[in-house]
Parts: structure tokens; C-alpha cells; sequence
């Protein structure tokens, strides 16, 4: 599952906002390294492994140096990538979460498939 989150926060700052919320604690990882059109690009990254539910969240900036990871959604600033197990994800908790941090304006869900850069995504 893929979700754009609209906020003008800085990185670190929105995954400490996002942690004041159980069960979320975001942990920073290695920055995620593509090269895009021929430009290095690194694209800092938060991750959270729910053992309870067996999933794994993570948190992405979609913006680098004027290069987006996913062009396809450029008016996201990051994006929330929710893998394993999702027969347990509930999306609606996930949604109030985001909704009581003053700083997010927005997020949604959205389909990786249908976007031309997906294959950005390819090595998460």
C-alpha cells in the first residue's frame, strides 16, 4: 500500500511527530540511493516494523535536490509505503494519526500501478 502525505516538515522532525503515537516508533535508516536520469539521488527514509501485525512501514521523502522519487505524485512530500501483512492494516487509524499532526495538510492513498515511475520503488 502506497500514501502520499502533503507537509512542508523536515524529514526527521515528521517521523519524531509521527512517533508520539502508538504504535508508531520511526526509526532513520540508510537514505534510499537511486540514480535518477543519470543523477545520484538519495531520499531519506524512516522505517517501523509492526511484529504484532507483521508489517513494515516506511517512510520516505519523495523530494531530493529538485528530483522527485515518484514524479507521478510531485505534489506529495513523502511517501508512506505499508508492506507485509496487510490483512491486519486498518487505514483509518493510520489516517487519524497524520490528521493530529498540525504540519500534514494531506495524505491519501494511491496506486503505484498505475504511475510510470514505479519502478522507482523497485528495490524497497
Amino acid at each position: 500500500m502506497l500514501y502520499g502525505i502533503v507537509t512542508q516538515e523536515i524529514p526527521h522532525r515528521l517521523a519524531w511527530f509521527i512517533n508520539q503515537h502508538n504504535p508508531f516508533i520511526f526509526a532513520r535508516i540508510d537514505d534510499y540511493e537511486l540514480e535518477l536520469n543519470g543523477v545520484p539521488a538519495a531520499f531519506a527514509c524512516f522505517e517501523f516494523k509492526h511484529e504484532e501485525n507483521h508489517t513494515t512501514y516506511l517512510l520516505l521523502s519523495n523530494k531530493d535536490d529538485g528530483q522527485y522519487l515518484l514524479p507521478d505524485v510531485k505534489n506529495c512530500d513523502y511517501l508512506l509505503i505499508v508492506k507485509g501483512a496487510i490483512d491486519f492494516f486498518e487505514e483509518q487509524p493510520l489516517k487519524d494519526v497524520f490528521r493530529q499532526i498540525p504540519t500534514v495538510q494531506f495524505i491519501y492513498a494511491t496506486d503505484p500501478d498505475k504511475m510510470k515511475s514505479k519502478t522507482n520503488l523497485m528495490y524497497i
